[in-house]
């Protein structure tokens, strides 16, 4: 009996504008590209979950992008409020 491979795992730091990179073997295994989407959540437990998100043709339109941007804005509002606080 064969059993399951151990999914890769990796420790990542945070770095200078909270920028991560996420080693190759992850990437590998999620089948993740330059140029890919990944939507982030914090889940009910705390944890950091991140999702590759399919976006047609991997570039945005102009209103996905103005959307896109638009979340990232309020994302970086909200938690420079926070860090205020």
């Amino acid at each position: 009996m064969q059993t399951p491979a151990t999914p890769p795992t990796a420790l990542v730091r945070i770095r200078r504008a909270a920028q991560i990179t996420l080693p190759r073997d992850i990437r590998d295994a999620a089948h993740i590209e330059d140029g890919d989407y990944l939507e982030a959540q914090v889940t009910p437990s705390g944890a950091i979950l991140l999702r590759p998100v399919s976006i047609a043709g991997r570039e945005p339109t102009p209103d996905q992008e103005t959307e896109i941007l638009a979340a990232v804005d309020e994302a970086r509002a909200s938690n420079a409020a926070k860090r205020r606080r």
